[in-house]
């Protein structure tokens, strides 16, 4: 199997630091990896402002194949970071050789993240925003480390101590999807059950209908927390397939 690039993108609050289990395991099979930080999220919080939003954080990682000029790459997209991909594909498609939606949000040329929410889920985040972050801002929640599947207490501190807020405007920018680019490249979406994040419910159904690979791993929602081994495992078997 020849070696390709392998690019992780964090999702929603996180950084590229989620990958620190995943990213060695798939570098020791060969494969250049890649897991930015998209703009104003961990290392880069102090980038965060009311105008950072799905399209800033596309533009990240078109960025990012471009500069490093990055082809048959098999391009990951962690629960918000599926919308982010989605982008990438309308911008990049020649350069990708299959999209993964990892428990990621399945989106369709005009809406937003929130759109998608089950409707609790999205009068929740939206309060958060207006009593917590100014209107504009998601400051992380402890008790989404339970809807994560976090149980082991040195993952969830690790993690908590992690997190940073994430702008709304994230999830609430209409898609730019029209030429719908994602469905022409090879997807697979991969549902992470024991618990299931209610939250991407619709996604998964969306995923199925739309004729995705449907792969599973019985694990929380940061499964690069708490199946690393197992993820890893799993990419690199889509990998060698891309």
């Amino acid at each position: 199997m020849t070696p390709r690039p392998i690019v992780l993108v964090h999702g929603s609050n996180h950084g590229g630091w989620c990958w620190q289990r995943v990213a060695p395991l798939l570098g020791a099979a060969g494969h250049v990896v890649l897991t930015p930080t998209l703009t104003g999220l961990g290392d880069r919080a102090d980038q965060l402002t009311p105008a950072v939003g799905l399209s800033t954080h596309i533009a990240d990682v078109v960025d990012l194949l471009e500069q490093q000029d990055l082809s048959d790459v098999l391009l990951v997209g962690h629960s918000y970071s599926g919308a982010v991909i989605s982008g990438v594909a309308e911008r990049c498609a020649g350069r990708i050789a299959r999209m993964v939606y990892l428990d990621a949000f399945v989106l369709r040329d005009g809406e937003a993240l929130l759109d998608i929410e089950p409707p609790a889920s999205r009068q929740a985040f939206l309060e958060i925003a207006r009593e917590q972050g100014d209107g504009w801002r998601l400051p992380a929640q402890k008790d989404w480390l339970d809807r994560w599947g976090l149980t082991d207490p040195d993952d969830r501190r690790w993690v908590w101590e992690q997190l940073t807020d994430m702008p709304l405007l994230a999830s609430t920018e209409p898609a730019a999807l029209a030429a719908d680019a994602a469905r022409s490249l090879p997807r697979s979406f991969l549902r992470l059950s024991d618990p299931q994040n209610p939250g991407l419910l619709p996604s998964i159904e969306r995923a199925r209908d739309e004729g995705c690979e449907m792969l599973e791993i019985k694990t929380g929602h940061d499964a690069m927390v708490s199946a690393p081994a197992e993820l890893a495992e799993l990419l690199e078997q889509l990998a060698a397939r891309a």
